[in-house]
């Protein structure tokens, strides 16, 4: 739609520049300089339409859909995910993810739980489980997953992207590189500890 927009556009800014210029260059009559300025004043509207159409696209881009598989090492401790993001304004319907290579667990299953998704709101995400982070990432023989990603708009319009998961930074990085993620995770065993505790001093302490 949006290249047979242009296609017209440009076909009446063609037609308009060589009317103006046989008309500029031709013989003279009393209705010439009345049709070059209409014909001028056309060009200048086709011309103005362009940024305009410019700014509608990136207004539309904008409130779009964007799922998007990544890997995640920082919403678990110690954990490493797949997870489906969608980063755009837009819900995004019938997410499917065709692999070209598919990343496995670390049981060495291919993973398959993600590769349908029925709706996913703005900046809404699902996951699975893909093992522990780094013992995971070392073991993985390929440290790049490509594939295309197919979803539909709330019109019902369909899209297509290619992806790119990779491991190839986490790699290298340090083992825990945020802190957040292991100071939360022990930070829920307190209560255990506490039961534990109370436990111990009821044992201790004499009954009245």
């Amino acid at each position: 739609m949006k290249a047979a927009v242009y296609l017209c556009l440009g076909t009446v800014l063609v037609v308009c520049v060589t009317l103006a210029a046989v008309l500029l260059y031709g013989p003279k009559e009393k209705e010439t300089w009345s049709t070059l300025t209409a014909l001028l004043a056309v060009t200048a509207a086709v011309i103005a339409v362009f940024p305009a159409m410019r700014v509608l696209e990136l207004q539309e881009d904008s409130l779009r859909p964007r799922p998007t598989p990544y890997f995640d090492l920082t919403s678990r401790y110690d954990l490493l995910q797949l997870r489906v993001k969608n980063f755009g304004s837009g819900a995004a319907y019938d997410v499917q993810l065709k692999w070209k290579t598919r990343p496995v667990d670390q049981k060495g299953n291919e993973v398959q739980s993600l590769d349908r998704i029925c709706v996913l709101l703005p900046q809404e995400s699902v996951s699975t489980l893909i093992g522990a982070s780094h013992d995971t990432v070392r073991k993985l023989s390929d440290t790049q997953f490509e594939g295309v990603c197919r979803y539909k708009d709330s019109s019902g319009k369909r899209f297509h992207e290619n992806f790119l998961c990779s491991v190839d930074a986490s790699q290298k990085q340090l083992l825990h590189d945020n802190e957040l993620p292991k100071t939360l995770r022990e930070l829920q065993d307190i209560p255990k500890e506490l039961a534990r505790i109370a436990e111990q001093l009821e044992k201790l302490l004499p009954r009245s």
